[in-house]
């Protein structure tokens, strides 16, 4: 079964698990004690627990600049039915259990390295700022890595955050290479897939020409 993808703005999401049902975002608003920003009300709604992969923002930690991908969407509604890892409800128990947030602080994403994303409400209400803010994990044992553990606000608002994300040339030439050298014929198509809406002039760049060839499902 091929990806699926849904796209906000310039970004495109794969494999979203549809948009919050009725009451779902009210009930989020009611344990968070305040009002959810309409751009990310309109983004659940084409990205709820979707993925991020292939996008990347730089992050600025007080030790270095490093680039981060958050691809791991968070949402309403469980990828497994055995398992409630990803949705709110879990995600804001855990970070609250962790780090004693305030109630209006939602965990929106992680990465593959377990640094999270949150989306600071705490004063929304009053200036109207929606921060986006990361807890990254330092890693003392990588020269290209930061030693310590931070807090850093990427954005004041969720669409500087979108605005801000970068595609990753690296990590798609990675995927192809990989799937050519070993052959994935799904999992190369779906790469294809992606850069046709996500990097339409792909084809045309230097980087990509050993790929160009490649076609895609064409279904989208």
């Amino acid at each position: 079964m091929g990806a699926t993808y849904t796209k906000f703005g310039n970004i495109i999401i794969r494999d979203f698990l549809g948009a919050p049902a009725e009451g779902e975002i009210e009930a989020l608003e009611k344990e968070l004690q305040t009002k959810l920003p309409d751009a990310y009300k309109q983004f659940l709604q084409v990205a709820n627990g979707g993925n991020l992969d292939g996008y990347y923002i730089e992050v600025d930690h007080p030790d270095m600049k490093v680039p981060r991908s958050f691809s791991l969407l968070y949402g309403t509604k469980r990828r497994l039915e055995s398992s409630p890892f990803g949705t709110f409800e879990h995600e804001l128990k855990l970070s609250r259990e962790a780090a004693q947030l305030p109630p209006q602080v939602l965990p929106i994403a992680r990465d593959n390295s377990g640094c999270e994303l949150y989306l600071d409400l705490t004063d929304f209400e009053q200036t109207g700022e929606d921060r986006v803010v990361a807890f990254i994990h330092g890693i003392p044992d990588l020269e290209d890595q930061p030693e310590a553990n931070a807090w850093v606000t990427l954005a004041l608002h969720f669409d500087d955050f979108i605005r801000a994300l970068q595609t990753d040339e690296e990590y798609y030439l990675e995927v192809l290479q990989e799937t050519t050298e070993k052959p994935n014929p799904e999992k190369q198509t779906q790469m294809i897939d992606f850069l046709d809406q996500a990097l339409p002039d792909w084809r045309g760049m230097e980087a990509f020409a050993p790929y160009k060839d490649l076609q895609g499902t064409a279904r989208h």
